[in-house]
């Protein structure tokens, strides 16, 4: 993902996280009190950095920085419309079982 000399995605989270913590910091002043540095974090890698290989380090924590406030809201809708879709399939799936044993 990036060019720079980092092992791991951890190391790289690391070295970053003050600018997460400066874009979270940033959220709740705009009253957005939920977002997490690891939502940010994550919403960049499965968005904007998705399959990207030569970013570099001014890039990501650029991309931190000026993160749009309704990114991160859709982003997170998203995943959270997505876990409960997976809930209901898994209770319907569970609710069909039951219903075969039934019988």
């Amino acid at each position: 993902m990036v060019n720079e000399n980092f092992n791991t995605l951890a190391d790289l989270y690391k070295r970053v996280l003050p600018a997460l913590k400066s874009k979270v910091k940033e959220l709740k002043q705009k009253q957005i009190f939920y977002v997490t540095e690891k939502e940010v974090w994550d919403c960049l890698r499965k968005t904007k950095w998705n399959g990207e290989s030569d970013l570099t380090l001014y890039d990501i924590v650029n991309d931190i920085l000026f993160l749009e406030e309704n990114e991160i809201i859709h982003y997170l809708h998203s995943v959270h419309n997505l876990s409960e879709e997976q809930e209901n399939n898994e209770e319907t799936k569970i609710k069909l079982e039951e219903e075969d044993t039934i019988l």
